[in-house]
């Protein structure tokens, strides 16, 4: 949410067929410094489904694809070592029915030495097929590379439908929603909290904003902070087990930090001006946020204790939204080039700055996957707001589903 959004605030103190067209959009990749990986048709033996065992297979393709690490090729391998180092790695799946029950055995094997790095065995009961693939995926992945996959992960994003507002969790590639939150008032920054166990969200059901905290084994929210003003923007810390918000309380907008049961424990900011959109480092030394203390909104960083604070982006007079990357290495936000909101990244110490999307609409509430490579976004086309995600190495992209303020899980 933009800062002058914010002033406005503070004057007024099961799948559907749908989200299966929005993720079939697709997705545009370039190919850089990716790993050959060949994917051998999967089997269906003793009285297994053909068409389960294609589509697991599709399934988990499309997740390594989407991945942006690998190069892919289908179909078995015909010679491994073919002279160039192309597609010496290969998955192979077989699917068989077993006392009634269907088993997948997936195994991840070097061609060129026929040996094999790995492989997971699953029973899949019934619904639980994209499971299962995603969960295959991300082992492929942390097999080949060490890191584990973000196919299991979760999303969260707002949208409003029927006049009503709506909180959203689905897994990473849109499927599979599930409406956590839906009210007639206002809903604004939903944001995953305690390991990705439960989230936040602020609310004017109470003709004011509210922070909610929602765990998703409970059947409702409560009530977290209800201070006179806004209670918003949070951002949880899996180092230190606490969240850093923005509460108007005093006036105007200053940064807090405080536990999980809503206690302040710091006062992080004093000043005149709007402080908001706070972002954690991943260490929890340190938070990235939105400041207008130098007349135009721009980035800033600060100690978890609240000293040393110092701006980092000067390139452009609006700059804002910023996150941390879950690796450390760099810091997302939205900065005004040419009239539109664009993402643009640059290292916790503001250099190496760089401009992710160039595109003639608003990109705006950039948030991290947990491999630091992706960003998930929302895209303001016309009077349509659409979740996306980017990769910012390879240029892929897909959109997700209409809706704004989106946020990632852990892993």
């Amino acid at each position: 949410m933009r800062i002058t959004t914010i002033l406005v605030l503070c004057l007024i103190l099961p799948f559907s067929a749908s989200a299966q067209r929005q993720v079939e959009l697709g997705i545009k990749t370039t190919h850089a410094e990716q790993i050959p990986l060949s994917v051998t048709p999967f089997r269906a033996v003793d009285g297994a489904r053909p068409d389960h065992a294609t589509t697991l297979e599709q399934l988990i393709v499309a997740d390594l694809e989407f991945s942006g690490i690998f190069k892919i090729t289908r179909g078995r391998i015909s010679k491994a070592g073919n002279g160039n180092g192309a597609d010496l790695v290969e998955v192979r799946g077989v699917l068989k029915l077993k006392n009634g029950e269907t088993h997948f055995e997936g195994v991840v094997v070097d061609a060129a030495n026929k040996l094999t790095i790995g492989g997971k065995r699953y029973v899949i009961k019934p619904n639980q097929m994209r499971q299962i693939a995603h969960h295959f995926a991300d082992e492929i992945v942390r097999m080949l590379t060490g890191e584990q996959g973000i196919a299991s992960t979760r999303v969260l994003y707002r949208r409003k439908k029927d006049n009503m507002w709506e909180i959203i969790m689905s897994d990473y590639d849109g499927y599979n929603p599930r409406v956590l939150l839906r009210q007639s008032v206002l809903v604004v920054y939903p944001r995953w909290v305690d390991e990705s166990k439960g989230l936040v969200f602020t609310s004017f059901r109470n003709n004011k904003g509210d922070l909610y905290l929602r765990y998703l084994k409970e059947p409702s929210s409560k009530p977290l902070l209800s201070f006179k003003g806004l209670n918003y923007s949070a951002d949880w810390s899996a180092r230190r087990k606490q969240m850093v918000v923005s509460l108007s309380k005093d006036g105007n907008a200053e940064l807090y930090i405080i536990d999980k049961g809503g206690k302040i424990k710091r006062r992080l900011t004093h000043n005149r001006t709007i402080d908001t959109s706070p972002s954690w480092s991943p260490s929890g030394r340190e938070i990235v946020f939105t400041s207008d203390r130098s007349g135009t909104p721009q980035v800033y960083i600060i100690q978890s204790d609240g000293s040393n604070v110092r701006r980092l982006t000067y390139h452009g007079g609006y700059n804002e939204s910023p996150a941390w990357s879950p690796r450390g290495d760099r810091i997302v936000f939205v900065s005004r080039i040419g009239g539109f909101f664009q993402l643009c990244t640059m290292r916790p110490d503001g250099r190496d700055y760089r401009q992710i999307t160039r595109e003639a609409v608003d990109h705006e509430d950039p948030r991290w996957a947990p491999n630091g490579r992706h960003i998930i976004l929302t895209e303001k086309r016309g009077y349509e707001n659409v979740i996306s995600i980017i990769d910012i190495y390879t240029g892929g992209r897909r959109i997700l589903s209409e809706g704004d303020s989106p946020d990632w899980s852990i892993r």
